[in-house]
This record gives C-alpha cells, structure tokens and sequence, in this order.
C-alpha cells in the first residue's frame, strides 16, 4: 500500500539542514529587528486561477501557491492564509504555522525566498474529498533568522528537498499533509 512519508520534524527545512544550494539569490536582508519592522510588508500572494481547478494542472498550481503563501507567512509571520489552506489536521502545517507566529510574537523574524519548480509528480485523484498527492523540490533560499528580540541573527542555507503534500479537494483545495520525503 502506498502511503505519505512524512518527515519527524519538518521545520527544520526552514533552517538550513539538508542539501545546500549555492546559487540561491539573497533574500532582502534587514540589519536588526527595527529595520525588519519598518520595511514595507510583502504583499500576499494572489491565487493563479489556475489553483481552484480540480485538475492535474490545478492542484500542482495550488501546490505553488501554497508554497508561495508560506514564503509570506515565513517573512511575515501573517499566518492567516496558510492556516485557511491548511487543513486542521495537517501536522506539517500546524508546525509552521506555529514556527512562524512563534518567531514573530517574540520579536523574532525570518528572511528567506520559498519556492516550488513546475516540475512536480502529480498523482490527481477528482473525486471529491479523495486524496491527491504532489512530490516536488521545496527550495528555500540562504537567509537569516532571529528567534526572538532578545537573540542574535543567524544566517541560515539555502535548501532543496524533497517534500510531498497530500490534498483534498472541496470547494478548492486545501492541504492535509505534506512532510519530507516521497509518495510510496
């Protein structure tokens, strides 16, 4: 039977551990937690079209765009439109999710660019409420984290992994799980 391989611990994508990509551009690079503070605010992400579709193209899109909303929450730490994408359920979101409120609540902050190639494996099922599945290479740019006012800045590398995000769809899609690791 096949099954998600979910990582124990997927925040530490988020800092550093796994293979380092060297080329990766520098994510804007605030001096202190004051300059953090004054920059303007990203804008979030808008949803591509695209991403609302029950189709192969539409939940790969989505995967994206999920993956673009936690590169916003990362630098933001605004977790509201990954937490209505995510599914209650879903232990790696709810770990970044925390991760990211967390850090920002403490006067912390995260800078890092987070993005999804097009190149992903897709296993669509259209049935509502069936499970898809989405393997792809979350890259997460070099960058900098602080975990709370009081800490010192940290620089942190680049990653590429693995992950798989597991979806249903109801009305749009939204996330269940995704974790390190391949669809088995």
């Amino acid at each position: 039977m096949r099954s998600l391989v979910v990582g124990a611990c997927v925040a530490v994508l988020a800092f550093g551990v796994g293979s380092c990509g060297g080329d990766e551009p520098d994510p804007t690079k605030p001096t202190t937690a004051t300059t953090a503070s004054t920059a303007p605010t990203p804008p979030l992400p808008a949803p591509p079209a695209a991403a609302s579709m029950n189709t192969r193209s539409g939940v790969s899109t989505f995967v994206r765009h999920y993956v673009q909303v936690l590169g916003h929450a990362a630098n933001t730490g605004d977790v509201k439109e990954l937490q209505r994408l995510s599914a209650k359920e879903c232990e790696g979101c709810t770990r970044y999710i925390g991760l990211f409120r967390d850090t920002y609540e403490a006067g912390g902050l995260l800078r890092q660019n987070w993005s999804a190639p097009n190149d992903s494996v897709v296993r669509h099922d259209p049935r509502v409420d069936a499970s898809s599945f989405v393997t792809t290479d979350l890259k997460i740019s070099r960058g900098m984290y602080k975990q709370s006012a009081g800490e010192p800045t940290t620089k942190i590398k680049a990653t590429s992994t693995r992950v798989t995000f597991a979806l249903r769809f109801d009305d749009g899609w939204i996330v269940t799980q995704f974790g390190s690791g391949g669809y088995e």
